[in-house]
């Protein structure tokens, strides 16, 4: 494991008085989280006894609970005047320097225990710079090299993880064309376009830490919004010009004797075409096939069937009679979309979630907050390390087994017991009046023995709803008319709607031939997937893996800092080739077998490996887990900080 890096946090900024207004910067800081103010105020004068003399007067309110929810912070009337006052004439008065510059992780860390309320190790101070947007990522590699002209990366797929590989390749110097099949950028943001598609991320963290936006009208953004989102930062590093739309990549072939990659696509005009290069890199993410349920009949339906990926622009639900197949977080978010549109809804449930109920003050962003977000230095910074920290690893201990807790209790651990309350407590307020509900939406698994569901607000709410009727018992068969569910049951309807998820494929779909004419898929033997650190596979020369087995964190965070972290490795590993005068870098059947034998160790005390009874993709047929990760997501973005020479062949 490679030990963190110290970095500096280098905050030097000039601020043009005319573009603060006074009456505007004193009224948005009326409503400014206190606890962030100290901090921007510091960054402003460079004094660092601020936080001795206002931290005192800082008072937060936890919400009940185990959700990722912010604590409310307050002050006094008269100390937030008295702040208010330093950031003003600091602000509004012609800039001097110097400005506070902290270069000592003690203060930094004392700083971030300020914004987030509790105490923060040293070990997180690296992560926390980067993932807060504060520095880029730090190259640990030494960059005496540049990479030579011909070092060309393909990168296959434009969606969060193909366009920051973009973004690093562009910073590390190497040239690269990004292979999508679509038309257009955002993979999942650009596919679902279902009712009430919408992220279930925090938006204050869920975006890239190069590229912060101020401007997000929701806690939790819409899918319009995130795609529009990627688009901007598409633009913003001239990522659209290296893209080859409607280009699928078919075949990817190791040629030895060249040491490179002979990359094999189709257009959308049916004409094949076959290029070159160094290394590739597979950004597809884990889930892009639409999966169906395994139900006999589904093609004889005479009314119109959907899956929520592929949501017609057409398709009008209003009044209609709908089935909504599926129990996960699309369907709760298609289900309270369209409730109060339909004649009927017959939500069919093969197994209930867990369902986190939403969070007060968790839907608009106010008009003032985000003018501080744009505005005030460093106070987006701030305010995304506390989101951070609140959806990250503070969340461990809830998929974690505790062994003899396990003996007398359905959820694993106390902490995964908090969970547990806190999702009956949301079952109980919903649902009190029908025990009939109540009973079908409670599942019979731990916590996060599947993946933890948000309530959007108004799910649990429209299956009360006199048009919707919650269905749990199994479906036997699609017929014409509708469905017929085991007990012989006929639900007549117009429309069903398949919210049941993708495939996991990882990299199925595509023929990759490796150095000994092996494939990958015969390697993985299709659904167990294994790879060294995640990313990288013995016979299979530079290929990296951004969405790789047992990389995605299970306990928080979301894909963004997946995708990061295993960008800032991919391309330490390649910047190796490049000092060494290689070419080639593939990892060690010894390094890979050892990363795995401690893995599966890690694996075995996780709510995934011992909550067998939960119906989830996280477990191949197998009945191994493959998908989520059992590290802290400070373990695994510290092991991704440089490749370990022991572990590579470079030649």
């Amino acid at each position: 494991m490679t030990e963190p890096v110290d970095v500096p946090i280098t905050t030097r900024f000039e601020i043009d008085p005319v573009r603060l207004d006074v009456d505007q910067l004193r009224t948005n800081l009326a409503t400014a989280d206190p606890a962030i103010l100290v901090l921007c105020a510091m960054h402003a004068t460079g004094d660092t006894t601020l936080l001795d003399r206002f931290g005192g007067a800082v008072v937060r309110k936890v919400p009940s609970g185990p959700a990722a929810a912010l604590p409310v912070v307050t002050m006094a009337d008269e100390v937030r005047s008295e702040l208010t006052d330093i950031l003003v004439e600091a602000l509004c008065s012609a800039p001097t320097e110097p400005h506070l510059v902290v270069d000592d992780p003690g203060v930094f860390l004392a700083m971030a225990e300020m914004a987030v309320g509790v105490p923060v190790a040293d070990e997180f101070a690296a992560l926390l710079l980067e993932q807060s947007g504060f520095v880029p990522t730090q190259p640990v590699v030494s960059r005496t090299r540049k990479p030579a002209p011909t070092q060309r990366i393909a990168v296959l797929g434009a969606g969060m993880a193909g366009i920051a590989a973009g973004v690093y390749a562009d910073r590390n110097g190497f040239d690269y064309e990004i292979f999508e099949r679509s038309n257009d950028i955002g993979g999942t943001w650009r596919t679902n376009t279902y009712p009430g598609v919408a992220v279930d991320t925090p938006s204050l963290y869920y975006s890239y830490s190069f590229d912060l936006n101020a401007q997000w009208s929701r806690y939790y953004p819409v899918g319009h919004e995130y795609q529009d989102y990627l688009r901007r930062v598409v633009d913003s590093f001239d990522i659209k010009s290296h893209i080859s739309f409607e280009c699928e990549v078919t075949e990817l072939q190791w040629v030895e004797e060249d040491r490179q990659w002979e990359v094999r696509s189709i257009d959308s005009a049916g004409i094949e075409s076959s290029s070159r290069f160094t290394a590739v890199i597979t950004a597809f993410g884990y889930l892009n096939r639409p999966k169906f349920a395994d139900v006999p009949g589904r093609e004889t339906f005479s009314g119109r069937s959907v899956h929520t990926a592929q949501w017609p622009e057409d398709l009008d639900v209003t009044g209609k009679r709908v089935a909504v197949i599926g129990a996960g977080a699309t369907s709760v978010q298609v289900v309270g979309a369209i409730a109060d549109q339909v004649q009927s809804l017959d939500f069919f449930q093969r197994q209930p979630h867990w369902v986190m109920p939403k969070t007060e003050g968790s839907v608009a962003v106010p008009d003032g907050e985000r003018w501080l977000l744009g505005n005030l230095p460093f106070y987006n910074q701030w305010f995304r390390l506390k989101t951070f920290w609140n959806a990250s690893d503070n969340m461990y201990d809830v998929v974690r087994a505790d062994r003899d807790w396990m003996k007398e209790h359905l959820s694993i651990s106390p902490a995964n017991d908090a969970v547990m309350q806190f999702c009956l407590g949301h079952i109980e307020a919903m649902f009190g009046d029908r025990p009939d509900l109540a009973a079908a939406m409670t599942p019979d698994y731990a916590p996060a023995g599947k993946r933890l569901v948000r309530d959007p607000g108004n799910f649990y709410s429209s299956l009360k709803k006199p048009n919707v009727t919650v269905v749990t018992d199994r479906i036997d068969r699609i017929v014409p008319e509708g469905i017929v569910t085991a007990d012989g049951h006929l639900y007549e309807l117009d429309v069903i709607v398949h919210a049941t998820g993708f495939s996991l494929d990882y990299l199925a779909p595509i023929d990759i031939v490796g150095r000994d004419g092996t494939t990958l898929n015969e390697v993985w033997k299709g659904d167990n997937p294994f790879a060294y650190l995640g990313g990288t596979v013995p016979g299979f020369p530079n290929l990296f893996v951004t969405s790789g087995p047992n990389t995605s964190p299970g306990h928080g965070g979301g894909h963004n800092f997946t995708v990061e972290s295993v960008l800032h490795y991919i391309f330490e590993c390649l910047q190796l080739v490049v000092e060494s005068g290689g070419e080639v870098i593939e990892a060690t059947a010894a390094a890979t077998a050892e990363y795995n034998e401690r893995l599966e160790r890690q694996l075995a005390d996780s709510v995934w490996a011992t909550q067998t009874g939960a119906n989830t993709y996280y477990r191949n047929k197998a009945g191994r887990v493959t998908l989520p990760s059992p590290w802290r997501m400070v373990d695994f973005w510290t092991m991704l900080r440089s490749p370990e020479p022991n572990a590579f062949v470079v030649r």
